[in-house]
């Protein structure tokens, strides 16, 4: 036997081995689930508004919302009986009111308070209640009670109900505003589990008229039931909004990772279109049955049902997608090199590439191992009854699809909006993420504890703490499921049990229809598999691929590469440019070299020749980026080897327009203003080619700008250059610039910050260091663009003469 055949043997043993525990052990975890659930919704929808016609006419065109009805309360207090050893006769009676239907009519526009007939069926057709609503403030007179007593007779008896056996009925009044309700009841102590409830039926008249009847459950300890009861609320409501405790969990992740391109958006978007769709049409189908006892203000009924489904979908499913969207996006980049092949049946999947042995193997296990957590989970319950623990049938109906007129439709997508998001948070990315940090062993510990808690329960275990290790195993299953299979297995897996722990109770239903609905929700973990079984013994397989990525991935990982190659040559060109001394020769130095982009196009240079000059010089290539930077580091090299031979002003300009004619060959400009400082006879021979003029400020705050015009470097061949000397005084100021500081402006301004203010800022400066010279120039230039970002290179150099 080939190593294919014996995968699926072995797998196929499991799913036979899931199927026998579920049908010998959900019985017995549940003993008080109906067998006899003769009755679906749309069936109650009709017998409800037949027999509520002897209450009464129906308001015209009536909203009708059916829902499933549950008794928690009541199935707590049997299952304390039967631990006890109390329990009677009448526990299976009682029992007929665990589960059932419950349809409510109410007039057009109605508020959710004003409902006009009720009525409430156990799951085997059993009337429970008929009634007719009644507001507060609607008179009347009180009806006698004799009157009251044999009135409730003939309805209970139209009703084939015999009270005969229970004795004399008890009367009650309750004086409201404008009338007096008369409630007529009789106790049955056959039902009464050890005194724990008081049973019995019902019937109340709103002054004279009759409001109905009900059979009563009355728990004679309410705040112990609530007290039993609240925790699991708090844990319910905690695993709702789990979805905003993993979204600040996994967004820096996402986002870190997107910057560095290493994660794309394509598969995730479509994970995420796909759980929304599903989310709209879910609550299209329960919204109306979900809502059924809220009360917002002032909505009518119609209202609350349109405006709470909005509200689920936003506030609710769509953070939940959002969180699988960006767990898939950061698990597939942590999976792809390592856990490549965990990715490839799923990804198939959405290529619509379902033709091969992978796809085929992966459906195959995920329902086998469904079915196999689903059937431990039902035997795990069974013998908790020995630790005085149970499950109550009532919680495990899922909170939305028995509402729906087709619940496995609403089951199966409801479901898969989970299975996406715990096993693409839990499985793909959580637990990656923490093997990568811990190991497989701790990592895998700390991810199966974590989802454990996060995510909503498989089932629902009284007193709470004992299902603590039943919601461990079953995490530590799936985390195990995922290291040793795939994506699609443990997504599929995470489905199939959901469904057979939902919907098992529907197969055992009496009714056909309920029963089909059962059938189908047990098999729609089948699916993929079916469509995929004549594969399962090929030898065709899919490889999930790096390609198959969108492409826009690849883009932001090559501008990453394109950045990172940048911020190396801003390196390079940053150790070019000279770190200058405060003081060079006596003279005081001060620069600063700002450029606008990675890599900038301005240079500047102070070199100290063998006879005590100073040559100085500030440039800037047209424009900035790598271009200009490029030339900008080839002219200042080719500055300081020609001021090493000969630093005459005339001969290092010759020699920068040559290379600069020579070398940028769309004629890429530059300019440049180069100074001999002699500090000793306090002289400078300087000259500007194109580059703005260089200034001197007096001791007295005289600014001079020292003109010298030429050419630009690179525009003609040979350049015709004049030196210019220019006397100068200790304590006189230098300052050089380029263009980026003249042409500054603030954001979405047309005014540029000019010479007049650079002249009245250096005029004020006068007799003051280098430094500060160059400090608060900056400052001013600061303040005037109120940091907007720079368009252009920003160079400033300034020089104080002894």
């Amino acid at each position: 036997m080939g190593e294919p055949d014996r995968k699926t043997l072995t797998w196929t043993i499991t799913l036979l081995a899931g199927v026998l525990a579920c049908y010998w052990a959900f019985p017995r975890a549940f003993p008080y689930f109906s067998h006899n659930w003769q009755l679906n919704r749309e069936e109650a929808r009709t017998i409800a508004l037949e027999k509520l016609r002897v209450l009464g006419e129906l308001p015209p065109d009536p909203y009708v919302v059916a829902n499933m009805d549950d008794n928690a309360a009541l199935e707590i207090r049997l299952h304390e009986a039967r631990l006890a050893g109390e329990e009677d006769g009448g526990s299976a009676e009682l029992a007929r009111g665990i589960l059932g239907w419950q349809v409510t009519v109410f007039p057009q526009d109605a508020q959710p308070k004003d409902w006009a007939y009720r009525a409430t069926f156990a799951a085997d057709g059993q009337v429970v209640a008929l009634l007719k609503g009644f507001k507060a403030t609607d008179p009347g007179t009180a009806i006698d009670d004799a009157v009251a007593v044999a009135r409730a007779r003939e309805l209970l008896a139209a009703e084939g109900i015999d009270v005969a056996r229970l004795g004399e009925p008890r009367v009650r009044h309750k004086d409201l505003e404008k009338r007096t309700d008369t409630i007529v009841r009789w106790v049955d102590p056959a039902l009464s589990l050890g005194g724990r409830l008081e049973s019995g039926i019902q019937v109340t008249f709103a002054g004279t008229e009759l409001a109905g009847f009900e059979l009563i459950r009355e728990d004679q300890k309410p705040d112990e039931i609530a007290a039993k009861v609240q925790p699991i609320g708090i844990f319910s409501n905690l695993s709702i909004f789990s979805t905003f405790l993993t979204l600040p969990f996994v967004a820096p992740v996402f986002l870190r990772r997107y910057h560095e391109g290493e994660v794309g958006v394509r598969r995730g978007m479509q994970i995420l279109v796909l759980m929304m769709a599903a989310a709209v049409v879910v609550m299209f189908m329960v919204g109306a049955g979900s809502t059924q006892g809220q009360n917002w203000g002032l909505m009518t009924r119609q209202q609350v049902t349109f405006l709470w489904s909005a509200q689920l979908v936003v506030l609710f499913f769509f953070p939940m997608a959002l969180a699988t969207f960006l767990s898939w996006s950061v698990g597939e980049s942590l999976c792809r090199e390592r856990w490549g092949s965990k990715l490839a049946a799923f990804d198939a999947i959405f290529q619509r590439k379902w033709d091969n042995r992978t796809v085929a193997l992966s459906s195959f296990r995920g329902y086998a191992a469904g079915f196999a957590i689903a059937g431990g989970i039902f035997l795990a319950l069974v013998p908790m009854a020995r630790f005085h623990a149970f499950s109550p049938i009532a919680y495990q109906f899922g909170p939305f699809w028995q509402h729906a007129r087709w619940p496995s439709l609403a089951a199966a997508l409801f479901v898969m909006i989970f299975a996406l998001y715990m096993t693409l948070f839990g499985r793909l990315f959580l637990l990656p993420w923490l093997v990568q940090k811990l190991g497989k062993v701790a990592g895998g510990a700390i991810a199966a504890l974590v989802t454990s808690f996060v995510f909503f329960a498989p089932v629902i275990v009284l007193p709470l703490k004992a299902g603590v290790p039943l919601w461990i195993l079953s995490s530590v299953a799936s985390v195990a499921l995922f290291l040793g299979t795939d994506l699609l297995t443990t997504l599929i897996a995470a489905f199939t049990s959901t469904m057979l722990v939902s919907l098992y109770p529907f197969v055992l239903a009496a009714d056909r229809s309920l029963s089909l609905h059962g059938w189908i929700g047990v098999l729609a973990g089948a699916v993929p598999f079916l469509i995929t079984a004549r594969h399962l013994m090929s030898e065709k397989t899919f490889t999930y691929k790096y390609e198959d990525v969108p492409p826009h991935v690849r883009r932001i990982a090559e501008r990453e590469r394109q950045r990172v190659e940048l911020e190396t040559a801003r390196g390079i060109q940053s150790s070019i440019l000279p770190q200058l001394p405060a003081q060079l020769a006596g003279v005081e130095l001060a620069c600063t070299y700002l450029p606008a982009t990675e890599v900038g196009g301005d240079f500047y240079d102070v070199l100290a020749l063998e006879d005590g000059r100073l040559a100085v010089a500030v440039g800037d290539v047209a424009g900035h980026g790598v271009s200009s930077g490029l030339v900008m580091s080839m002219a200042k090299s080719a500055l300081a080897v020609q001021v090493t031979f000969d630093p005459e002003v005339p001969a290092v300009f010759n020699t920068l327009n040559r290379m600069v004619f020579q070398s940028a060959r769309k004629r890429l400009l530059a300019t440049l203003c180069y100074a001999l400082i002699d500090p000793v006879k306090r002289e400078m021979r300087f000259a500007s080619a194109g580059h703005l003029f260089p200034y001197r400020v007096t001791r007295e705050g005289k600014v001079e700008m020292l003109e010298s015009v030429a050419y630009p470097l690179g525009v003609r061949e040979s350049l015709e250059i004049e030196a210019h000397t220019q006397k100068l005084a200790s304590g006189d100021l230098i300052f050089l610039c380029s263009d980026g500081v003249i042409e500054a402006r603030a954001e979405g301004s047309e005014e540029h910050f000019g010479f007049e203010r650079l002249e009245k800022t250096l005029g004020s400066l006068a007799g003051h260091g280098a430094s500060v010279v160059r400090d608060k120039v900056l400052r001013t230039l600061e303040d005037f663009t109120k940091g907007a970002e720079r368009e252009d290179d920003l160079t400033v150099l300034v020089l104080k003469m002894p």
